[in-house]
Order: C-alpha cells, then sequence, then structure tokens
C-alpha cells in the first residue's frame, strides 16, 4: 500500500498560532515567505491559514481543494504543451496573471489570496513583475511565496515579505504521522525511517514507498564498492523501479556526502571512500553529480543514463 500526505497539520504549532493572532488583530502583512527544508509541510501550513481566513465550512473546503475559490489563485510550474513537460521555471505570463487577479473585488468581500509555490524557480521577467506587485500591493491582497531555496530569490522580493521558518519536524510528530498514515510498518521500520528523513514528513512518506533500506545500501556501496558492468545495471533498474525511486535515491546520496564530508572536514581526514580520494576531489564529484541530476529533473532527461554517470565518475581512478 502506498503511504500518502494527508490533509492533516503535521506540527508548526507555534507558528500556526502566530498566525491566528495576527488574523484576529488584523495585522496581516501583505506578502509572506514561507520557507523550510523539503517535505516540511510548507504548503500543507499555508493551506491551513488560507482556512483561518477563507473560513472552513465544507464547502469552502470543497472549493479550495478543487483550485476554483473565487479568492484564490495558485501560481505554480505549468506543463509546456510542446515538449509535453513541466517546465523549469515559472514564467512572467504566470505572474501576470496575479497582478490582475489581484486587482479584481473580493467576491466575499474580504482578502484576494495567491499562493506561489517552488517561487525560486521563477525567471528574472517573472521575479520583476512579481516585484512591481510587492512595491505597491492591491488593499485586501496577500501573496504567500513558499520555498526551499529563499537565498535564489531577489534580496529586493526578500525585503518586502514576512518571512516564516517552518523548521524539521521533531521525532516524536513524525512517529505520529507515520503511524496515522502509514499504520502497516513496524517499530523498527519507523525509526529507521525517521533517522534518515530528517525532520521532513515528505521524504519519510518517499522512503516508505520505495524501499529505503536496500536504497540506502546502494547509497553505501557508492564510496565503498563502486558498481559496475551487469551489477551496476541491475542496480540503476532496481532504483528507477521504485516509487520515487531516482529522487530518493538522490536524496539518500546528498546526505550521505553531506555526512561524510562534514565528518572528514571535522577530523581533518585527508582521503576517504574506495578509490580513496581527497576531500576537494569528493567535493568535485558531489558538484558534478548535483548539476547533473538538477538537469535531468529540469529538462526531463534520461534518468537512468544520469545513474549510470553517477556510479561510471565515482568509480574512475
Amino acid at each position: 500500500m502506498t503511504a500518502k500526505l494527508d490533509d492533516s497539520l503535521w506540527g508548526h504549532e507555534r507558528e500556526y498560532d502566530c498566525f491566528k493572532q495576527v488574523i484576529f488583530q488584523n495585522k496581516l502583512h501583505h506578502a509572506w515567505l514561507i520557507c523550510g527544508e523539503v517535505g516540511v509541510g510548507k504548503k500543507t501550513f499555508v493551506n491551513h491559514v488560507i482556512r483561518l481566513i477563507l473560513g472552513s465550512s465544507e464547502n469552502v473546503l470543497a472549493k479550495i481543494r478543487a483550485g476554483s475559490h473565487p479568492d484564490l489563485l495558485t501560481v505554480s510550474r505549468r506543463i509546456d504543451e510542446k515538449k509535453n513537460r513541466l517546465r523549469s521555471e515559472i514564467l512572467m505570463d504566470d505572474i501576470k496573471t496575479v497582478g490582475t487577479f489581484l486587482r479584481l473585488t473580493s467576491a466575499n468581500g474580504g482578502w484576494r489570496i495567491v499562493i506561489i509555490e517552488e517561487a525560486d524557480l521563477m525567471n528574472q521577467n517573472a521575479a520583476n513583475s512579481l516585484l512591481k506587485i510587492l512595491e505597491e500591493p492591491p488593499d485586501a491582497a496577500l501573496i504567500f511565496l513558499i520555498t526551499a531555496h529563499p537565498n535564489r530569490l531577489l534580496p529586493t522580493i526578500l525585503s518586502r515579505c514576512r518571512k516564516l521558518m517552518l523548521h524539521p519536524l521533531s521525532n516524536t510528530v513524525l512517529l505520529e504521522a507515520l503511524i496515522k498514515l502509514a499504520p502497516e510498518y513496524s517499530e523498527a521500520e519507523y525509526q529507521k525511517i525517521i533517522t534518515l528523513s530528517q525532520g521532513s514528513i515528505g521524504k519519510a512518506l518517499s522512503l516508505l514507498n520505495s524501499d529505503a533500506s536496500n536504497l540506502q545500501n546502494i547509497v553505501d556501496a557508492f564510496f565503498e564498492k563502486p558498481f559496475k558492468g551487469s551489477e551496476l545495471n541491475e542496480k540503476v533498474k532496481y532504483i528507477l523501479q521504485k516509487e520515487d525511486g531516482f529522487s530518493v535515491f538522490f536524496s539518500l546520496l546528498t546526505d550521505k556526502f553531506n555526512m561524510l564530508i562534514g565528518e572528514a572536514i571535522k577530523s581533518r581526514q585527508k582521503r576517504f571512500g574506495n578509490p580513496s580520494r581527497t576531500v576537494m576531489e569528493w567535493i568535485d564529484i558531489w558538484q558534478k553529480i548535483l548539476k547533473w541530476h538538477k538537469d535531468t529533473e529540469s529538462f526531463n532527461l534520461d534518468k537512468r543514463q544520469t545513474l549510470i554517470s553517477d556510479f561510471e565518475l565515482v568509480s574512475e581512478l
């Protein structure tokens, strides 16, 4: 059974209570930057805040879920119809709809709300277009920028937003969520997933759905026993057969690189891994792999070839 997120808000009670207070006091700023690591619940958090403003009746909730509420607009990357794949950026045309939407009168006499998902993926023209709106916001306009990478946004955009950081979830909250969302696993399996997920409920569910233990073994072997030939092809095939296998493998690989490089620097260890390399050589390898995976996701490239390139790179002497 595939474990999926429900509509519950896991953690972030203090941040939610702060929003309740500013809404009650009618001191709501017009632009909010909601940031935090991937999978900590940023979008779910914003959806719950919106209910405080638009209402929480079944009729209102149904419209919000369907994307048909007249006072709510969500902006995200769209499908490129010519290439039949998700665009790598949010375009200026996408942001132009924001200005048009916010200038309309509210259907219910209250706020007009815009959510921009993955706001760091706005291209330069889109970012400049949004900046003009933030500089002179219409009355009763409320904008939420959701991002895991706030440093990629224009400083002028950042300066016009109130920043709210959603921190990783505690192990207690993660365990509670996993027991509810994926009750078929054992206590030992939960604890292993919690350790690997680093406070991200989204990552925890992806790990459960993709057989994290075996993927972690492949990641561990990446640094000690590089795969070659038919064994390499089998491992790549296994990764791609798993739900979200490509992204989960990369996430686990990222954690492993960060851990090993961090430990080596802290202990002043000059070389590690097999083949043995210096810390700077491993950093160079990581930067190449990071670019390959980013390009693969952004431009819908061949995931199998990217994984093969990962392993071939690390096995080179």
